[in-house]
C-alpha cells in the first residue's frame, strides 16, 4: 500500500503546524489534537445504565434506571421511556415508549430498524431478571414491535452493528440456578430475522465498552463477577473481532481497569470515557467513579490520556454522529447514586 504524507497524517492523527523560521524558511512542528467539550441541553429526566445508539441521524435513549417515587432498586426504577436527540437542532424530544420497562436495555441499529435488546426487568428485591425479548422500531415509527428473541436472556453486553448485522457480545445470562453469570457468548442477527452464533469472545465479562472501527468490533475493559474462588474485579483487557475471519485477537489493554465505561469512534480513534470501580469485597458504597478519558489508535495500538470529563460518570451512553461524540446521562457516583441528565459533546480540534 502506498503511504503518502497526507495519508500518514490521517493515520497517525497528527497535524502539521507551519511557522516562519528565522532563516526565512518555513519550519514544521507537530501539534497533537485535543478533545474539546461543550454542554448541551439536558435530558428531561436523570437516567443511568443506558446503551443509546444512532438511528436515522439522531440519538435514541430507551430504558435505563431513573429516580422514582416507587423504586425497585434503592431510589431507582426501570424506565420504558424513549428520548430522541437531534444533533441538527440540539434538542431532545419524547419518542415511542417501550412495551415494558427495562434497565440495561441494549440498543443497536441498522438502516431499517432500531433494536432494544434484552436487558433487566423485575420487581422490588428482584430487579435483575435478564430478558431474551427484543423490540424494534422502524424509521418514523410510533410503536415498538416484537423482534426475534435472543437465544438466551442477556444483559450488560456489547451491542453493535456491522454491515447491517446486529452483534451482541458478552454480558450476563442466568445459569441453571437462575443466577446471573458472566458470559463470552457472541450472537449475530442476520437479515433482521435470525440470531446465529459467532466466535465467542476470549474472556467472560460484563459492563465492558464496545464499538466498531473499520468493520472491527472492539471490546474494552469491563468487570468479572465473583465465581467460586474468583473475586469480582475490573478489567483492562481489550480485544478486537474481525467478522471476515470470525476471529478475536488481543490488543493493547486499557491503561486503567474500568467497568461501566463507554467507547465510541471519533475521527479514526476510539474514545473511552468514565467508568467505575467497586470498593473492597465488591462494595459499591466505597467505590469510585471516574472522569478519565482515554483515546486508542487502532493503527499504532497505543493509548493516550486525554483531558478529563468535567464530572465523573458511569452507566452513561456514548454515541458518535458525524465528527462529534455525545456523552449522555449516567451517574456521578458508583452504583445507584447521583444519577445525571446532562449531555456533553466532544470533538477533536487542533
Amino acid at each position: 500500500m502506498y503511504f503518502s504524507r497526507r495519508n500518514f497524517l490521517k493515520l497517525t492523527g497528527l497535524a502539521p503546524l507551519v511557522i516562519g523560521g528565522t532563516s526565512g524558511k518555513a519550519e514544521t512542528i507537530w501539534e497533537r489534537p485535543q478533545l474539546y467539550f461543550s454542554r448541551l441541553p439536558d435530558l428531561a429526566i436523570p437516567i443511568q445504565e443506558i446503551y443509546p445508539t444512532a438511528f436515522a441521524g439522531e440519538i435514541f435513549v430507551s430504558g435505563g434506571l431513573t429516580p422514582s417515587s416507587t423504586p425497585i432498586f434503592y431510589d431507582l426504577s426501570p424506565s420504558k421511556r424513549c428520548y430522541i436527540f437531534s444533533p441538527k437542532i440540539l434538542t431532545w424530544r419524547k419518542g415511542p415508549s417501550l412495551p415494558e420497562a427495562r434497565h440495561h436495555l441494549g440498543m443497536a441499529a441498522n438502516s431499517n430498524y432500531l433494536y432494544g435488546i434484552g436487558g433487566f426487568h423485575g420487581k422490588k428485591d428482584d430487579a435483575w431478571q435478564a430478558m431474551a425479548t427484543v423490540y424494534r422500531l422502524t424509521r418514523n415509527g410510533n410503536e415498538w414491535d416484537s423482534a426475534p428473541q435472543l437465544p438466551t436472556p442477556i444483559a450488560e453486553s456489547i451491542y453493535t452493528n456491522i454491515s447491517e448485522t446486529i452483534h451482541v457480545v458478552g454480558g450476563k445470562s442466568p445459569n441453571n440456578h437462575s443466577r446471573n453469570i458472566d458470559t463470552k457468548n457472541h450472537y449475530v442477527l442476520i437479515g433482521n430475522t435470525d440470531w446465529e452464533t459467532a466466535a465467542p469472545a476470549t474472556i467472560r465479562r460484563n459492563s465492558a465498552a464496545g464499538t466498531v472501527v473499520n468493520n472491527r468490533i472492539y471490546v474494552i475493559g469491563g468487570r468479572q463477577t465473583s465465581n467460586g474462588n474468583t473475586k469480582a474485579r475490573n478489567l483492562a483487557y481489550a480485544e478486537a473481532y474481525d467478522p471476515n475471519l470470525d476471529q478475536w485477537e488481543k490488543i493493547r489493554p486499557l491503561p486503567q481497569a474500568l467497568a461501566g465505561l463507554t467507547a465510541a469512534p471519533l475521527n479514526g480513534k476510539i474514545v473511552v470515557t468514565g467508568g467505575e470501580a467497586f470498593g473492597p469485597n465488591g462494595n459499591w458504597k466505597t467505590g469510585t467513579a471516574f472522569s478519565t478519558v482515554w483515546a486508542y489508535d487502532p493503527i499504532s495500538d497505543q493509548w493516550s490520556k486525554e483531558s478529563p470529563l468535567s464530572e465523573a460518570r458511569h452507566g452513561h451512553g456514548a454515541v458518535t454522529i458525524d465528527n462529534s461524540l455525545y456523552i449522555i446521562g449516567g451517574a456521578a457516583k458508583v452504583g445507584p447514586q447521583k444519577t445525571l441528565a446532562s449531555t456533553i459533546k466532544l470533538s477533536w480540534k487542533y
